[in-house]
């Protein structure tokens, strides 16, 4: 079964979407324990450097992954247009 442009899109969207979410999760976790034990914010600030790192990365990576779809994308319309010249 091969997929087509469209469910790889789809597919890299629902992925990077779980994994957006999970990141963002990791802080409010940390926030609910720290702020249950009386720590207050500052636990928080000195994750977010980590934090921010992760998700540039997943960023990037997404970024990435979208474009080489796009070629895909381009290089099977391609050799249609070659066909028909």
């Amino acid at each position: 079964m091969q997929l087509t442009i469209k469910d790889k899109k789809r597919q890299l969207m629902r992925r990077f979407a779980i994994g957006y979410a999970s990141l963002l999760s990791l802080p409010l976790l940390a926030l609910v324990f720290s702020l249950s034990q009386g720590a207050g914010w500052k636990p928080m600030l000195v994750g977010s450097p980590a934090l921010l790192t992760l998700f540039i990365a997943a960023t990037y990576q997404f970024i990435k992954e979208l474009r080489a779809l796009k070629r895909e994308e381009q290089s099977a319309e391609s050799p249609a247009d070659k066909d028909e010249q």
